[in-house]
C-alpha cells in the first residue's frame, strides 16, 4: 500500500475530521432528501452529523484494517478502496433506513427501498470521501503519473555512453520538500521514524528497518538498534569511559553506538575521524 509521509494523527485531525465537518454542515443547511421540510435545523444538524460521523468512523477503521492486511500490496488499493466505499454504504443504508422508520415514517426495508436508497448512500459516500481519499492516496505516493515507455534499444555499432546516474534511494522522496535531500541520520520513536536532515527533522510514520532498506545505495549503516547514520554525515567519534562510542554529526548531534556495532564502524573507517 506505501507508507504515508504524514504522522496518522495528523492526516486524521487536520484532513480528514475537518473535511467531514464541513460536509455535515453542508448537508445540514441544504437539507437534502427532504430533511429541509421535515426537519428543523437542530434535528437535521443531528441527523447529519450522526450520519456522516459514523459513516466516516465505520470508512476509518475498514481502511485501517483492510490497509494492515494489504500493506505489502501496492496494486491492491484499488481493489480496496472499491470494497470499503461497498461495505459503509451497506452499513450506513441499513442505518439510514431505520433512522427513516423512526423519524418520518418512512419504510425502506424492502428490496426496491433499499436499492434505491443504497444508490443515495453510495453517491454520499463518494462524495464525501473524495478529498480525504485523493489526500491519503497522494501521502502514499501512490498517484503517481503513467510510466514512460522504455527506449528503444540501441544499435550494435551505436557510440557508447557513460552509465546514467544511480537513481535517488526511495526513502529520500518520502522527505518534505523544506527538508532537502542532505540526509544525515534515521531515528526510531514509537512506530515511526525520525529523519534528520541538514534542514532540519520531521517524523515518517514506517519501520526503521524498512527506511533502511529504501535507503539501499547510500553510503551509511545502522549503529544502534534505533539509530541509523550517513557516512557523509559523521564529523567525528568520541570514546566514552566505559569503551563505548558515540558518532558525532556535522550538526552536532551524537548518536550511540552500540557494541554490537562497533565492529562495523572500525572497519568503514570512521574511527579515524575521531579527534586527539
Amino acid at each position: 500500500m506505501g507508507q504515508p509521509r504524514t504522522p496518522y494523527r495528523h492526516r486524521l485531525l487536520g484532513r480528514r475530521l475537518p473535511v467531514l465537518l464541513a460536509a455535515a454542515l453542508v448537508l445540514t443547511l441544504l437539507g437534502p432528501f427532504g430533511t429541509f421540510a421535515d426537519l428543523t435545523l437542530a434535528q437535521r444538524l443531528a441527523y447529519w452529523c450522526g450520519l456522516i460521523g459514523l459513516g466516516g468512523l465505520a470508512f476509518e477503521l475498514l481502511t485501517l484494517a483492510a490497509g494492515h492486511r494489504l500493506r505489502e500490496r501496492a496494486g491492491a488499493w484499488r481493489a480496496m478502496l472499491a470494497g470499503v466505499v461497498l461495505a459503509v454504504a451497506a452499513l450506513m443504508t441499513l442505518t439510514v433506513a431505520l433512522l427513516e422508520r423512526t423519524l418520518r415514517g418512512m419504510d425502506f426495508l424492502r428490496p426496491l427501498g433499499l436499492a434505491e436508497l443504497f444508490v443515495y448512500v453510495v453517491l454520499v459516500t463518494l462524495l464525501v470521501s473524495a478529498i480525504p481519499v485523493w489526500l491519503e492516496l497522494r501521502d502514499r505516493g501512490l498517484l503517481a503519473g503513467p510510466t514512460p515507455p522504455p527506449s528503444p534499444p540501441a544499435p550494435d555499432d551505436a557510440p557508447a555512453f557513460p552509465p546514467a546516474e544511480r537513481a535517488e534511494p526511495a526513502f529520500l522522496a518520502r522527505l518534505p520538500a523544506r527538508l532537502g535531500r542532505d540526509l544525515l541520520a534515521l531515528e526510531m520513536e514509537d512506530h515511526y521514524v525520525r529523519a534528520h536532515t541538514a534542514e532540519g527533522s520531521d517524523l515518517i510514520l514506517m519501520r526503521l528497518r524498512d527506511a533502511i532498506a529504501e535507503l539501499a545505495g547510500l553510503d551509511g549503516m545502522q549503529v544502534h538498534r534505533s539509530h541509523w547514520v550517513a557516512a557523509a554525515a559523521v564529523a567525528g567519534v568520541e570514546r566514552k569511559p566505559d569503551g563505548k562510542l558515540v558518532l558525532v554529526l556535522r550538526d552536532g548531534r551524537r548518536v550511540p553506538v552500540s557494541r554490537s556495532h562497533a565492529a562495523a564502524v572500525r572497519e568503514a573507517g570512521w574511527v579515524d575521524k575521531a579527534g586527539p
